[in-house]
């Protein structure tokens, strides 16, 4: 939404209008900041990547001229470097397309980061730092956020990127710890043997910072628990610690009015499990689960079931936009994960990524669209 009908929705005198809900402490926002409504469809982008290459300004102008005829309203645009930023968000204004940073958040693998603070980085439980030894790939170098430096660190990333005035939010990607076990088509994909079982050498941190923190409200180092891969209070202190930083960040962005979102895993409890994110307790504007079927190996009406699980958690706290694969949709398929998701209580959906539709894709989507109005 647009400032000027941002100020259009705040003059009508109420708090949740039209089907535009405020999420808890964006009604303390000025003026200024944007409201996610519910019913609209956004796309995650990829800059110079296919299928959303684009280099010239004309470029990213035939692109959003797209979006919008696909009814598009928002784009989550990956934002490595800010000059990304420079070129494209000229051209959503142009388009009436809000435009969302959207970063890669604790997996960073920054050989200048890692040389000059190693002591930022995850630990596993055989004492093994990630830069050293990371988990699965070697991108797999993951910030602590439990350090505090890591928040302020953090913190000042989301806070550069609110300088950007016309910037509608801050998106959030890799927001986890590493997965403790990963689904099996990636088990399959990497050749990496696993079960569903976690084990030592994925089960991530136990850096200095953790273990000091633990000890300190619990009484016991986390490597001397009698089992500290399935401890409860030390899978929940993880769980909180992350919690923590998100509600930061949250309070960074809406301190300079901006939305704040996320790319969650699919469910509440698969997220819990393999990668610490409870994000049903975040402070969010808006949660999008990454609802991948194909991933876990199960059919498309599954979206539906994961959409009802995430909305029935959130309690209608936030809104939530059930993420779609569209390489692992037809058009038809497409179809019915929309109905299925807009069935189950999302709000919308998200579309990874969004310049993969065609207009045969456009088609379908718009048929469920319409069918649920």
């Amino acid at each position: 939404m647009k400032k000027r009908d941002f100020i259009k929705v705040l003059g009508t005198g109420g708090l949740a209008i039209s089907g535009l809900a405020l999420s808890p402490g964006l009604a303390g926002c000025k003026n200024s900041c944007h409201l996610a409504s519910s019913r609209k469809t956004w796309a995650w982008v990829h800059p110079n990547d296919y299928p959303d290459m684009a280099k010239t300004t004309s470029e990213w102008k035939w692109m959003f001229g797209d979006f919008k005829k696909w009814g598009i309203t928002d784009v989550l645009l990956l934002t490595r470097k800010k000059d990304i930023i420079d070129q494209v968000l000229p051209v959503a204004l142009e388009a009436d397309i809000n435009l969302h940073a959207w970063i890669i958040s604790l997996e960073y693998p920054d050989a200048a980061i890692m040389k000059h603070h190693p002591s930022w980085y995850v630990v596993n439980a055989k004492g093994e730092s990630c830069i050293d030894r990371p988990a699965y790939i070697n991108d797999y170098r993951w910030l602590c956020p439990s350090n505090p430096e890591v928040h302020e660190f953090m913190k000042s990333r989301v806070s550069d990127l609110c300088s950007y005035n016309e910037l509608a939010g801050i998106h959030l990607d890799y927001i986890r710890y590493p997965d403790a076990v990963l689904a099996a088509f990636h088990r399959a994909k990497y050749d990496i043997p696993q079960d569903d079982l976690i084990h030592p050498q994925f089960d991530y941190c136990y850096c200095e910072t953790c273990r000091k923190s633990f000890k300190q409200t619990e009484g016991i180092d986390p490597f001397d628990l009698p089992d500290p891969l399935t401890d409860e209070k030390w899978l929940k202190f993880r769980l909180d610690v992350l919690t923590g930083l998100v509600n930061e960040l949250y309070d960074t962005a809406h301190s300079n009015n901006k939305l704040l979102t996320a790319a969650v895993f699919p469910t509440p409890g698969i997220s819990k499990f393999r990668v610490r994110q409870d994000w049903v307790n975040w402070k969010m504007d808006v949660i999008m689960p990454m609802i991948y079927q194909r991933y876990e190996g199960q059919p498309v009406e599954w979206i539906g079931q994961a959409t009802k699980e995430g909305v029935e958690a959130l309690g209608g706290r936030i809104p939530l936009y059930s993420g779609l694969h569209l390489a692992q949709l037809t058009p038809e398929e497409l179809k019915e994960a929309t109905l299925v998701s807009l069935r189950a209580g999302a709000s919308g959906i998200a579309l990874f990524t969004g310049n993969k539709m065609n207009d045969y894709y456009r088609q379908c989507m718009n048929q469920a669209l319409k069918s649920i109005l």
